[in-house]
């Protein structure tokens, strides 16, 4: 343990307001809308079927990892020791393990998985990006080399591992729906039953996006049935992620202070299910309606 917390204090030795900055813009790929960013540009111009396998994945293993997080409870390095300080905005959930690793770990092995044979440089830059998230998270105080180590082996672990899952349905990926559902209705009753769903607040957010984007996709993908290449200009491609982010963001921070903070099924799983059920299924439906 000391030598973990010699590290953060070596690292943050070299602070300034330059690397401060820098290691923002280095933790943002690890983060929840830096994973947003990428997959709804797969979703809506590239590959559906590829980015419903990395949706899926991303959000099982962020489950995963926020249960280990509420099972270990382990003290964030700012918090445990006054020598570390919080660089930024302290997290205030548990340290171990690495949220922001396990994310961009597990992006960037699928990633790598599907396009990295055609693309060589594809893995390259993730596990550059992966680095430096790791690094990150530990100059801004917020975890320990073991959390970062854990992020990023259970990042790639969850990645290969539900990546097979899914590989398993082969064309009828859709109807994996079904277990998705029944198992975040579980989960749900678990925490309930618990008394942990006003503590969960990650977890209910991805629940809630897990189960409306299942259900947008299998219905996107039955009735909707939006071909992506169909109109192919860059214009095209510009103006569905305009419109589709610009609609995403809108709904993650205009519902925000719409939804009660004090109940987080409205304010957490509600405000998810709805942004994802406008990525996976409105938006899709509106761009085939204008014909972008």
């Amino acid at each position: 343990m000391d030598f973990e917390v010699d590290l953060i204090r070596i690292l943050q030795a070299k602070s300034n307001d330059f690397l401060d900055v820098l290691n923002h813009i280095f933790s943002f790929f690890g983060t929840e809308l830096f994973f947003m960013m990428v997959a709804v540009v797969l979703y809506w111009c590239i590959d559906k079927k590829f980015a419903y396998r990395l949706f899926n994945a991303y959000i099982l293993g962020v489950a995963l990892t926020n249960v280990m997080k509420i099972s270990f409870k382990r003290t964030r390095p700012f918090n445990a020791y006054p020598e570390v300080k919080s660089i930024g905005d302290g997290e205030e959930s548990f340290s171990f393990p690495s949220g922001h690793t396990e994310t961009v770990s597990s992006l960037s092995t699928l990633i790598s998985i599907k396009y990295g044979k055609r693309f060589r440089i594809i893995p390259v830059i993730g596990i550059l990006l992966t680095l430096l998230v790791m690094i990150s998270r530990m100059y801004l105080g917020q975890h320990y080399l073991s959390d970062v180590f854990c992020g990023l082996t259970a990042g790639i672990f969850f990645a290969v591992s539900f990546n097979f899952l899914l590989s398993l349905f082969k064309d009828k990926e859709e109807w994996f729906v079904i277990p998705a559902v029944v198992l975040a209705v579980i989960l749900l009753a678990v925490l309930g039953g618990l008394g942990m769903l006003d503590a969960s607040e990650d977890m209910l957010k991805g629940v809630g996006a897990f189960i409306a984007f299942d259900v947008g996709y299998f219905i996107e993908k039955k009735w909707v049935r939006y071909d992506i290449r169909k109109n192919s200009k860059w214009w095209h491609y510009a103006l569905r992620i305009l419109i589709g982010g610009g609609v995403t963001v809108a709904l993650q921070y205009g519902l925000k202070p719409l939804l009660p903070e004090s109940i987080p099924m409205l304010h957490c799983f509600l405000r998810y299910f709805i942004m994802a059920l406008w990525a996976a299924l409105a938006a899709p439906t509106i761009f085939k309606g204008v014909k972008i």
